[in-house]
């Protein structure tokens, strides 16, 4: 009997089943939505860098499916959000350079460079929430200061003296607060359900803030495009878990087996 997920022409299928195959650089789930035409949207879950054989499938999977969602951190729209994104960005420039191109980028970045079809920035809002400006300039400030500590280690390696000691020495104190601090993002991501539970650690929101955010962009997507069959939504591997949920509990999906 044909099912849902025989709406995925052959080399959909067979380069998703390649990707499912990856597991360090991709996750795949595939979700069918309710009612008498049900939608297919195919969740896959990426590391943000790669080897050169993962990106290549990557953007075979993006050529093989026409309607695609991305996420897309908004900076523009948070407090701290474009210092943060280049926080974030900066290391992986390095390591790219670094290893002389070895590593390749994200999935995302050739979703929308694909040569057909629609790719959507699936986390727009015309209003982003407290907790995530908040945990954005959380997260800038405690990257900054990492990052900062780690140069101020450097460089007192060729310029010892007693400032450089003194400033190691305040920025150590501050690393130190962020990472005992990191122990309450576990209640944090546990206690999730709760409208409170980013009080308890910012970057809890990071992750399920924008997961319900995707999953609204990806409905409004297909909503948007209910003729163009399956979609493909590409984000994260960490958001993978709560994109499923918020699509099955909150919008009738339900997970089916990898064809």
């Amino acid at each position: 009997m044909p099912t849902a997920a025989d709406e995925l022409s052959p080399g959909a299928r067979d380069a998703l089943r390649r990707a499912h195959e990856m597991p360090l650089s991709y996750a795949v789930r595939v979700l069918v939505g309710p009612g008498s035409r049900p939608r297919l949207v195919v969740a896959l879950g990426e590391a943000h860098v790669k080897l050169a054989p993962a990106a290549a499938l990557g953007r075979e999977v993006v050529e093989s499916i026409a309607l695609r969602g991305v996420e897309t951190f908004q900076a523009a729209q948070l407090t701290g959000g474009t210092v943060l994104r280049w926080l974030i960005y900066l290391p992986r420039i390095v390591l790219r350079a670094v290893t002389l191109g070895a590593v390749k980028g994200s999935t995302i970045v050739d979703a929308k460079q694909a040569s057909h079809g629609h790719t959507e920035e699936i986390e727009r809002t015309a209003r982003a929430p407290l907790s995530l400006h908040v945990a954005s300039v959380y997260m800038a400030a405690m990257f900054a200061t990492f990052f900062a500590h780690l140069a101020a280690l450097a460089l007192r390696l060729v310029a010892p003296g007693p400032t450089l000691d003194a400033v190691c020495a305040a920025l150590l104190g501050a690393v130190q607060v962020f990472q005992w601090h990191m122990v309450l993002l576990v209640p944090a991501v546990m206690l999730k359900q709760y409208a409170w539970a980013w009080l308890l650690h910012p970057m809890a929101s990071i992750l399920t803030a924008r997961d319900t955010l995707m999953a609204d962009g990806t409905m409004r997507m297909l909503a948007d495009h209910p003729d163009d069959g399956p979609a493909l939504a590409i984000m994260g591997r960490a958001h993978l878990p709560g994109f499923e949920r918020e699509l099955c509990e909150r919008y009738g999906f339900r997970r089916v087996e990898f064809p």
